[in-house]
């Protein structure tokens, strides 16, 4: 088999079900390990009929083939494809990296109901009272936008290295607050090399369709857009917000011009990854100068300073 191919029979016996869909079953895979993967693995195993086309093998290759230090960024940002797994030469489904334990909330529910569950970047849209409520976390400003920061940074990463994440929703992404807050992008074999068809064909959530047709970078930036004023602005219709000026008063500096620029109807010239997660960067260092309308409404991110070895953010203690 190739390197990116794994057989069935050599996964071993599954653990318990994790997780189930239109598309595909996840279990864990306590038997299965990988030299190149940190962790624990699951299986994801595509109903019948379901199991992509093409492409998945591109997508599983694409890893191994990046240098150790990508790879790891990756595997950190990510819950990628690791190996196809084949049967009788027909693909069956992937093994995946077990999300951390850091991305789920034990909450108790209004009605008295203890539950586990993803920790997905939509609670983040949800108004900080009532998110505590039901027993979700309400983050602190700095926390916010140090998930917006590592969000932008792992989507420059994918887009640095030629892939289009395409299907961008709120149910896809998780996040974390403990140590650094952080985000770790899920169902990632919906990813597509860039000139490539997509493995499974990209869709746009309720709510999150950018005003192009065609998926690309381009509508990746757009719906980061669209995740930076929802997560910033939290209450009242922000799942469903588009209209930056939501942001004037909160945003310092630059930020209004560059949400602007995100939410443009025409692809070209929104603003890219990189140029958020440095922005960001300047906001929390705390040296993103605001306008002289909104002086009065800097964004409070203190307790936050950066790591001078490593290059993240890292509390103060």
């Amino acid at each position: 088999m190739s390197a990116h191919v794994i057989g069935l029979d050599e996964i071993g016996a599954l653990g318990e079900l994790l997780g189930a869909g239109g598309q595909a079953k996840v279990y864990r895979a306590p038997n299965a390990s990988l030299p190149d993967v940190p962790g624990p693995l699951v299986y994801k195993e595509y109903r019948a009929g379901q199991a992509p086309p093409h492409g998945l093998a591109a997508v599983v290759s694409r890893r191994l083939r990046v240098d150790e230090a990508v790879r790891r960024r990756i595997d950190a940002a990510t819950a990628w494809p690791v190996r196809t797994v084949e049967q009788d030469g027909e693909v069956r489904g992937v093994l995946l990296r077990l999300i951390p334990e850091g991305y789920f909330q034990d909450r108790v529910k209004p009605s008295g109901k203890r539950t586990r569950t993803l920790r997905e970047v939509q609670h983040l849209f949800v108004e900080p009272s009532r998110a505590a409520r039901l027993g979700m976390p309400a983050p602190s400003t700095a926390q916010r936008v140090l998930v917006c920061r590592d969000f932008a940074s792992a989507v420059h990463l994918l887009h640095r290295n030629g892939l289009v994440i395409g299907d961008l929703n709120p149910k896809n992404a998780v996040f974390r607050l403990d140590e650094r807050p952080c985000v770790m992008l899920v169902d990632c074999d919906g990813i597509r090399i860039k000139g490539a068809a997509a493995v499974v064909r990209q869709l746009n959530a309720p709510d999150w369709d950018p005003p192009e047709p065609v998926l690309s970078q381009a509508s990746d930036l757009y719906k980061f857009g669209l995740f930076v004023l929802r997560c910033l602005s939290p209450g009242g219709f922000a799942s469903v917000a588009r209209d930056p000026s939501r942001l004037d008063g909160v945003l310092p500096g630059e930020g209004p011009a560059l949400l602007r620029a995100a939410l443009r109807p025409d692809p070209g010239g929104r603003t890219t990854a990189q140029t958020w997660g440095r922005y960001f960067d300047a906001v929390l260092a705390g040296s993103a100068v605001p306008a002289a309308r909104t002086a009065t409404a800097r964004m409070s991110t203190s307790g936050w300073r950066r790591d001078a070895r490593t290059r993240r953010w890292v509390r103060v203690t």
